[in-house]
This record gives structure tokens, sequence and C-alpha cells, in this order.
């Protein structure tokens, strides 16, 4: 088994994330590296055209993404393509706003070393996970298959058979990657939680979010309100009718 890597995202024009980078590389116990993220402010119509295709999977994302999120979505796919390319065994994939309790996380990275045969990825969430199934345990640790998949991709603990599932069904992509992620009907990846988890956002202290979205109109805001909590539902009710069939 090969030792496992971190790659930690980092859109370079975002230089107030820039000390956080840096702090969270010196803090991990394992080898890590910087990689680039996709701005997609830069990215060309045709570009954006090859990467996004409105709707294509069910239920359907009821908002545009912006570039932005585009070029989110790319930096992920790149990591895990570097999972491949590296023949890594598992990889840990941070975006820059992550920080991370150093203790903690060096007991995770061990426990799932131990437990590879129970997972091929992991979320480590910056907000606790309450309900789900441990599906493995040691002491306080456990990785839960939760009830309701988390949104945020901050932290992910990514085998490379996970990554080479993932890059096969997400292009194109329709929907940001963290929602894209709950659809483990449409990834046929299955998702743990690893709980607790040792990373922390720390995007407020470092600049704010770089997922910009445009200003909007009130009826905008207000199809938005309106429509997020109906996509939640649809996509917590396919979620739950997968694992009840046995499939995660």
């Amino acid at each position: 088994m090969s030792a496992p890597k971190a790659f930690i995202l980092h859109l370079e024009r975002a230089i107030s994330r820039a000390p956080n980078v840096q702090r969270l590389s010196a803090q991990l116990p394992i080898e890590s590296e910087i990689i680039a993220a996709v701005d997609g402010a830069r990215l060309s119509q045709a570009e954006l055209d090859q990467a996004y295709a409105r709707r294509r999977f069910r239920p359907r994302y009821p908002f545009a993404l912006t570039a932005t999120e585009v070029g989110v979505f790319l930096s992920h796919r790149a990591a895990w393509r570097r999972i491949v390319d590296e023949k890594l065994d598992f990889a840990v994939v941070f975006e820059d706003d992550a920080q991370i309790d150093a203790g903690p996380f060096a007991a995770l990275i061990e426990f799932v070393t131990a437990e590879r045969a129970a997972w091929d990825y992991v979320l480590m969430p910056a907000a606790p996970v309450r309900n789900g199934t441990a599906v493995a345990r040691r002491g306080a640790l456990a990785l839960v298959r939760p009830d309701a998949p988390p949104l945020r991709a901050i932290g992910q603990i990514v085998s490379r058979a996970a990554a080479e599932r993932l890059l096969d069904r997400t292009l194109p992509f329709d929907r940001p990657v963290d929602t894209f992620l709950q659809m483990t009907w449409v990834t046929g990846q299955p998702v743990l939680v690893a709980s607790p988890s040792p990373v922390r956002d720390v995007s407020r202290e470092s600049g704010g979010t770089t997922v910009q979205r445009r200003s909007m109109g009130l009826a905008e805001r207000i199809h938005h309100e309106a429509m997020r909590p109906i996509y939640r539902a649809q996509v917590l009710a396919r979620y739950r009718k997968h694992m009840a069939h046995g499939s995660n």
C-alpha cells in the first residue's frame, strides 16, 4: 500500500487564503502538495461548455452554475486525476479554507488505513453529522454512513478506485461538486463520513468565500429560496431509496 498524500486546492489569486494554505501544509503529518485551483473566470466558453451541461441528471438542479463553481468542480477533478495518475492507494483532498486539528487528523489517517477494506470515499465535514450508521469504529472514531448526505467537500479522503469512478461519472457535470457527490445513485460511489471530523472551516478568518454569485433581484432571490428546499428534499428521497436497496 502506498503512503497517503494530501492535495490542497488553492486559487492563486485568493491571496488572503495563502497563509492558511501554508499553515495547513505545515501541520499535516503526511506529504502534501498544493494544486493550483482552476480559475473559472479564466475559462473560455468552449471549456465551460465541455465541462458543464445543465440539467443532465435527475432531480434537476434548479440553478445555473457560475463560472467559479465550474472551476471549483474542475479543481476537484484535477485532484482525483492526480490520485489515479500517481497510483496512490488513497489521498486526502482539502479546499483552501480548511484547517485541521493535527492530533485527531493523524489518528484518523491511522484509523482509515487500518480499516481500508471498509471504505473508498470519506468526507471530513466542517460541521458534525448527527445521524447515521457506523460501519467501522475504533475508540471514539467512527466511519459513518449518513442518513442524509452532507454538503461541502472541504475535506475528503479518496481512494484510487473512488477517484476513477468519480472521474468517469462527472464530465460533463450539471451542479456543484458537493451536491453532485450526494447523488450516489449517479456516481456509484458510497459516501462515508468521519466522526468526529478533524477539519474546521476557516473561510471567515481567511477572506470569506471565493464562490461569489452575482447579486440577485428580488424575484430571482425568491425563486432560489423556494426551490432550494424542494431540490434538497428530492435528493434526500432518492439517496434514502438508494440506501434502502443496499447500494450504499
